[in-house]
Parts: structure tokens; sequence; C-alpha cells
């Protein structure tokens, strides 16, 4: 984090590579980030900001929109993404893909045992499991105060998230 001036988390609006039927709206993804945000170390959460400009958006959403519309708003910053080793094994499905690398600079958090991706890569100890995972994890009951903050596994669990109970 020291290497940013500052950090926002975008959720997802309605993501296009998704498949439809997914149990989490938009607005309970930024819900979710926002309380994420809450359990972060004081220090932390100064550099953190949780932004809703795909969830406020309709349709589908897509980064290089994203990154467009951000750029109307902070013109002189640079932008760098950071995304999962699986989304970066995936970077050339996404939309406007070429147009999204010449804007942005990738950050690639790897998880252990992913292949090396084109992109650099954040050295964190980065959880070996995927989204899905989790979400699967919680479908089945199954603990996963590992994977998630305290006040996000609420959140989850108050609106019946996943499957949860």
């Amino acid at each position: 984090a020291s290497k940013f001036d500052s950090i926002m988390v975008i959720p997802a609006g309605t993501p296009w590579m998704k498949s439809a039927g997914t149990s989490a709206s938009g607005e309970d993804r930024l819900n979710m980030c926002v309380a994420a945000l809450d359990d972060l170390p004081d220090a932390l959460q100064e550099k953190v900001s949780v932004n809703d400009v795909e969830v406020q958006r309709k349709g589908q959403t897509y980064t290089i929109e994203t990154i467009n519309q951000l750029r109307a708003f902070y013109p002189k910053d640079e932008f760098v993404l950071i995304i999962g080793s699986d989304a970066a094994a995936s970077i050339d499905k996404w939309y406007r893909a070429d147009s999204l690398k010449r804007q942005v600079e990738f950050l690639v958090v790897k998880r252990p045992g992913d292949e090396k991706s084109e992109f650099p890569e954040i050295k964190i100890d980065a959880l070996n499991i995927s989204s899905t995972q989790v979400r699967e994890a919680l479908e089945s009951g199954k603990k996963v105060d590992q994977y998630l903050s305290p006040s996000v596994i609420t959140y989850i669990k108050e609106h019946r998230l996943y499957g949860s109970k």
C-alpha cells in the first residue's frame, strides 16, 4: 500500500463475463466492500476507499469504461489495476483488453500454485482459494472465517447470500 497515494476498491456492477444468477447484487458487493474496509487497520483505512461507479452504471459493466469514467474525475492520476492471477490469465478475453493495457498498469496478486502472468506481481501471502471456492464453501455450510472479514461474514449471513444460513 505504501507505493500508492490511495487505493480505490471498485465492486463489480453487472460484469459481462460472469454468468447471470449470482446471489449477490452489485449493491450487496458494494456493501460487503464497505464492511471489509471497516475491518482494516486504521492506518490502511485512511488510504482505501470504496467507489460505487460500476454499481451505479446501468447494464453490463466493462473495466475500460470504468477507467474512462474515472479518468474524467482524476485526469492527472495514474491507474493501476490490482487483479488476481485468475483474472490476469483471462485478460485477453476482456472487452477492449488492448486499449485497457495501454491505459493502465496491471499488478497481479499471485495465488500459490498459479502460473506467472505477463504483468508485475505483488509479493503478499495470497490465499490459495478463489472467490468461487469461497462461495461454494458458504453454500455447503463450511466455515470461511479464515478467508473473509468478520463484518463481511455477518453481512452475508444477515442477507442470506450464497446459500448461507
